[in-house]
């Protein structure tokens, strides 16, 4: 998506600063991308090639959306405030509380989210997003990071 067309979507985008991390992918989309996958869709109404954990109902809802950020650790958080030891996304839903985006948190406290098939931004606020498209964040998740090892490899 050009430059111009993502802050055209997203008015306050521009004037809240971002910058555009990687090109186009059609691999993933925001839900992968929240918990650091950029190999594979997550989606709960497509079959198919699309991917969906195991146990958590093949429905689009908040709550079966949190119960698929649960199978990878994640809890409900009350902030979207930074918490040096956690992990953090964001879900943004509409005004009927339809899911339309999940966006992670930077450990600078900056979020990152994936536009749907277009690039990878970074953006400095969740309100940067807000408008039609996404709505709003309404439900934070976080989970503890992970601790590196005394065999000196990096943690996952």
């Amino acid at each position: 998506m050009a430059k111009e067309d993502l802050e055209r979507s997203f008015p306050r985008l521009g004037e809240s600063g971002y910058r555009i991390t990687s090109p186009a992918d059609a691999r993933y989309n925001c839900a992968a991308w929240a918990v650091g996958e950029a190999d594979r869709w997550w989606d709960p109404a497509l079959e198919g090639g699309y991917y969906w954990p195991a146990g958590v109902p093949r429905l689009l809802s908040l709550l079966h959306l949190i119960a698929a950020f649960g199978t990878r650790g994640y809890e409900p958080s009350a902030h979207a405030g930074l918490e040096k030891d956690f992990e953090k996304v964001a879900i943004c839903a509409d005004e009927h509380s339809w899911p339309t985006h999940v966006a992670r948190q930077l450990p600078s406290g900056a979020w990152t989210s994936k536009m749907g098939v277009s690039e990878d931004i970074e953006h400095a606020t969740l309100e940067a997003l807000e408008g039609p498209l996404y709505g709003r964040a309404v439900q934070f998740l976080r989970k503890r990071r992970a601790q590196a090892s005394n065999s000196g490899t990096k943690p996952s």
